[in-house]
């Protein structure tokens, strides 16, 4: 079984926990309690791939805000925000994060160095009818045999050693994953950097037409295939109707 379909049956399955139809304000509940002095706040949870080490996430205060420090010792995982929303609205992801260490032998899209010092999932839903046919018959068993709601399609926005901001690629391990580079090497450590992406958009770019739903999204970091270390923060995570 490939890695990204065990990562997306650890985030499975799914709560609806944003009404589409609500006020038009951030549809990812702010982190408001995490370890090590608690448990997560619902509807945060911890999203691990099984048979991998998982990293050690944590709510800390940096710069006089709570924020989510995930750090990575040859280990791979994230936390989940577990979302319903229809997918053919304009959407925009935003959120700040920066990295303290930098990842020296991953390589981008390679699945002997699929690592990230930090990642930003969104899982998507497509119908069946819409993916190539060994896509969805492969989708089918997976449903089938494994978990129902398993998402179709997958963007993953990565911060990466070596490529530059604007590189994107297939996952090594599916075609249902597409790698979008943000920051890259000359990326600066240590200091916090703001992203906004129009999901829309780029779900159409990657895989030619927009989700029916957009399922989750996963802040994240990993360094098992390389062994290495990473320690990322996160911080202001937002969805919201992008505006007119």
């Amino acid at each position: 079984m490939s890695r990204a379909l065990l990562l997306a049956l650890a985030l499975l399955p799914l709560l609806a926990v944003a009404d589409e139809d609500g006020a038009a304000g951030n549809r990812l509940t702010p982190w408001t309690a995490g370890p090590p002095a608690a448990e997560w706040s619902p509807p945060w949870r911890v999203a691990d791939i099984p048979k991998l080490k998982a990293p050690t996430r944590s709510l800390v205060e940096r710069d006089g805000r709570l924020v989510l420090h995930i750090d990575a010792d040859a280990a791979a995982g994230g936390l989940l925000h577990p979302l319903d929303l229809p997918g053919d609205r304009p959407w925009q992801l935003s959120w700040q994060w920066r990295s303290e260490r930098r990842l020296e032998q991953a390589r981008f899209a390679t699945r002997e160095g699929d690592d990230y010092a930090a990642r930003v999932y969104v899982l998507l839903d497509y119908p069946l009818a819409s993916l190539p046919f060994l896509t969805r018959q492969k989708l089918r068993l997976a449903r089938t045999f494994y978990d129902p709601s398993l998402p179709a399609a997958t963007l993953s926005y990565v911060w990466d050693n070596r490529q530059a901001p604007g590189s994107h690629a297939r996952s090594a391990y599916t075609e249902q994953v597409e790698m979008r580079v943000l920051r890259g090497p000359e990326a600066p450590l240590g200091q916090w950097l703001s992203e906004r992406r129009d999901l829309r958009a780029d779900a159409i770019a990657a895989f030619g037409s927009a989700p029916s739903r957009i399922l989750g999204v996963v802040f994240a970091a990993d360094s098992d295939n390389t062994g290495e270390r990473a320690q990322s923060y996160f911080a202001d995570p937002r969805l919201q109707p992008a505006a007119p």
